[in-house]
């Protein structure tokens, strides 16, 4: 019975997840034109043009614009544009030119579903979406050298982009003119994680489903031969990101083609745990073909780019992350922290609430309890009987003022215990790395400290993820000069914390928070009993509950069609006795009145 209470809950929730696209739909919302309000067409420039806003790179001249102290140079191309012929296949670099354009707006979203939750998603989108974004400090910029930080933005490897307004360095780097900041745009979805390699003519495509991580390499590339020209150090560049963006740094941290790119990186709330297995990522191709008709790769690349925005809308939600194909990325990538990466200094963490994010995309609180319930038996498909005593027995010690333990269960499983594997793992191997625990909550309790509740902290944007946050700008200056000494030097410690580095002996874990402290080895307990499942690679995919247990497909449209059957029953019911006591009412007021 609870297993169809729960689906039928399931099903209210896409209706409403449904409702609310249709809703979006009628007409532009104020936030999609205030991004539509943003966009522009960086054009070529044939006559003169301000050297003092111009920078000449390997593949020609680009002509920024400055803000008070600050230059900013937006929509550089860093790969030739996956269009026509090269969809799907590896980015390759822009030839040499000295060709000058202006690099004065962001260059497109890639392609992805558009929806109110995410403000990229509701910029102009194309295929022609492998651009970066610098930010720098006008003063001394010729002759500087200085740490570079390369942000890589989140959303599930299927959505946002670099001009989500919460992901700009314009306010980062005015308060830090010491660092070149850079963000960057990558291939998202069917069109940056689509495994053709299975495909007649998919031999050339073994490494397309992971297409979004070459194409961040290449940018990272871009990064290496060109960052000098806005005063950055291309010899000490450290790759950050915030979930999706943070499974990608731990990734390119364990991949042969990145490495001597960066020296150093930060991963929030992201890991190498974030990611497909080969057989996962077949289901989603499988799934592609039966939707298009196609047989091959070529009848995909004969797909217009319309073709292509209307398929990643009807299979878009069994996405699949980065694949575990063993060509690109390990079948084990936990292993590459074991040395591969040992001279990469790493800053790990997460946040303490990081699945109440989702309490809306599941209809509110009661809709999500159910939900998580629903997960956690998913969850336990996979799950031996020795993992399962864990899960119990991790439940039985989540502390009290945790309102969902199911919640608390994901967030080690899905986020903290996998960054405490890679924590670990790298510090034994003789790397420096040092962990931080994110317990500022917003302003609602429901969502505490939420996934992605210190990004605006970090890049110091002031967007908070959720509304109604109340900020703290003496944590926002705290937390951001940790980041900045940990970008120059590979030690986050400011004067007034001293932060150690993470070993498996004391495992010091900085609390950011209203107060910030040192804690020893927090929640031992449930580190502990998570650390079993590791290996498991749990998915947080919500659609793989359909995709690998089709046997729930029967049950809830069963519950539904018994539920549709039950109050139509009940409304006749109800419409009959309504009938015979609305009879007897004027039988007995007739025989009132004639008295």
């Amino acid at each position: 019975m609870k297993r169809i209470v729960c689906f039928y809950w399931i099903l209210l929730i896409l209706a409403a997840y449904s409702s609310q696209q249709e809703t979006d739909s009628q007409g532009p919302s104020e936030l999609e034109q205030q991004m539509t309000a943003l966009y522009g067409e960086n054009k070529v420039i044939e006559g003169d043009y301000p050297d003092s806003l111009a920078v000449e790179v390997a593949n020609g001249v680009f002509v920024g614009q400055r803000d008070s102290s600050l230059l900013t140079f937006k929509g550089i191309p860093y790969a030739l544009q996956p269009t026509g012929d090269r969809r799907w296949q590896v980015a390759k670099p822009e030839p040499d030119s000295r060709l000058v354009r202006e690099a004065k707006y962001f260059g497109h979203s890639a392609i992805q579903a558009r929806f109110e939750g995410s403000a990229a998603s509701l910029y102009p989108q194309g295929e022609d979406c492998l651009t970066l974004n610098v930010w720098t400090a006008a003063e001394g910029m010729r002759s500087a050298h200085r740490p570079v930080m390369v942000w890589i933005h989140g959303g599930s490897y299927v959505s946002s982009g670099s001009v989500n307004p919460r992901d700009w360095g314009d306010r980062f780097v005015k308060a830090h003119p010491e660092v070149v900041f850079v963000s960057i745009n990558y291939r998202l979805g069917l069109l940056g994680f689509l495994d053709l390699s299975s495909l007649p003519d998919g031999k050339d495509y073994a490494c397309s489903g992971s297409l979004g991580i070459l194409d961040q390499v290449e940018a990272l590339r871009w990064v290496k031969r060109n960052i000098a020209a806005f005063g950055g150090d291309p010899g000490n560049v450290t790759i950050l990101g915030h979930s999706a963006g943070a499974g990608s740094v731990s990734l390119l941290a364990s991949i042969d083609e990145a490495q001597g790119l960066f020296r150093r990186a930060i991963m929030q709330s992201g890991s190498v745990a974030l990611t497909s297995s080969r057989e996962d990522c077949q289901s989603l191709t499988e799934r592609v073909l039966d939707e298009t008709g196609a047989k091959t790769v070529a009848d995909l690349q004969a797909l217009s780019t319309e073709d292509m925005i209307a398929l990643n809308d009807e299979v878009g939600e069994f996405f699949r992350f980065p694949e575990r194909d063993g060509v690109l990325i390990p079948e084990d990538p936990y292993g590459r922290f074991d040395g591969f990466n040992a001279g990469i200094d790493m800053l790990i963490g997460t946040t303490a609430d990081e699945t109440n994010y989702w309490v809306d995309a599941m209809g509110g609180e009661e809709q999500f309890g159910l939900a998580i319930r629903l997960w956690r038996r998913y969850i336990f498909l996979s799950l031996d009987s020795a993992q399962r005593d864990c899960v119990h027995r991790f439940l039985k010690i989540v502390p009290e003022e945790k309102p969902w333990p199911i919640a608390e269960l994901l967030n080690d499983l899905m986020f903290r215990g996998p960054a405490i594997e890679m924590a670990q793992r790298h510090a034994t191997s003789g790397g420096r790395t040092y962990m931080y625990y994110w317990t500022k909550p917003l302003s609602d309790p429901v969502y505490g400290a939420c996934h992605g509740s210190e990004v605006s902290y970090v890049l110091n944007t002031g967007r908070q993820i959720k509304n109604g946050d109340s900020h703290n700008p003496a944590l926002a200056a705290e937390v951001q000069q940790m980041w900045v000494n940990f970008a120059a030097t590979g030690n986050p410690s400011t004067p007034a914390h001293y932060w150690p580095a993470y070993e498996t002996t004391r495992r010091a874990t900085m609390f950011l928070g209203d107060s910030i402290s040192l804690v020893n080895d927090p929640l031992s307990q449930q580190r502990q009993l998570i650390a079993p499942l590791m290996n498991e690679y749990i998915s947080p995919v919500f659609s793989d509950l359909l995709d690998k247990a089709p046997w729930y497909v029967g049950i809830a449209l069963a519950a539904f069609v018994a539920l549709f059957v039950l109050m139509i029953w009940l409304f006749i019911r109800f419409g009959r006795s309504s009938k015979r006591n609305n009879r007897k009412l004027i039988k007995n007021h007739s025989t009132h009145v004639s008295r």
